[in-house]
C-alpha cells in the first residue's frame, strides 16, 4: 500500500483545483457575488471575502486551504472575543478634577 501525503494548499496548488474542477476565478466570483479582485486577492491572501468565495467553491474547509492566514475573526475554531479586562473603554477609568470643573 502507498500511503498518500497530505496536501499542502498553497496558492498554486489552489489555483490549480480551480482549474482541475473546470472553473475560473471569474466563475467563482460571479457565484458569490463579489468582484473577481476579491477572488484574485483572497488566493494571494489580502482579501478574506475572495479567499472563503474559493474555499466554498472547492468545498474544502476554508482553515485547511487557508492555515496561515486570516487568523483573526470569523473562520477560526479557536474563540477570537477579546477578554473581559479589555473590552471596556479606557475612559472608564479616567477622574474628573471636581474643584476645576466648578468654574
Amino acid at each position: 500500500m502507498t500511503k498518500t501525503e497530505p496536501v499542502v494548499w498553497d496558492r498554486h496548488a489552489i489555483k490549480a483545483e480551480i482549474g482541475r474542477r473546470g472553473l475560473t476565478m471569474e466563475a467563482i466570483a460571479e457565484l458569490a457575488g463579489i468582484k473577481g479582485s476579491q477572488v484574485r486577492h483572497g488566493l494571494l491572501g489580502s482579501n478574506r471575502t475572495g479567499a472563503q468565495a474559493i474555499a466554498s467553491a472547492l468545498g474544502i474547509p476554508f482553515r485547511t486551504l487557508f492555515p496561515n492566514l486570516y487568523l483573526n475573526g470569523r473562520a477560526n475554531e479557536i474563540k477570537t472575543s477579546r477578554s473581559p479586562r479589555h473590552a471596556a473603554s479606557q475612559n472608564e477609568h479616567v477622574r474628573v478634577d471636581e474643584t476645576r470643573r466648578a468654574s
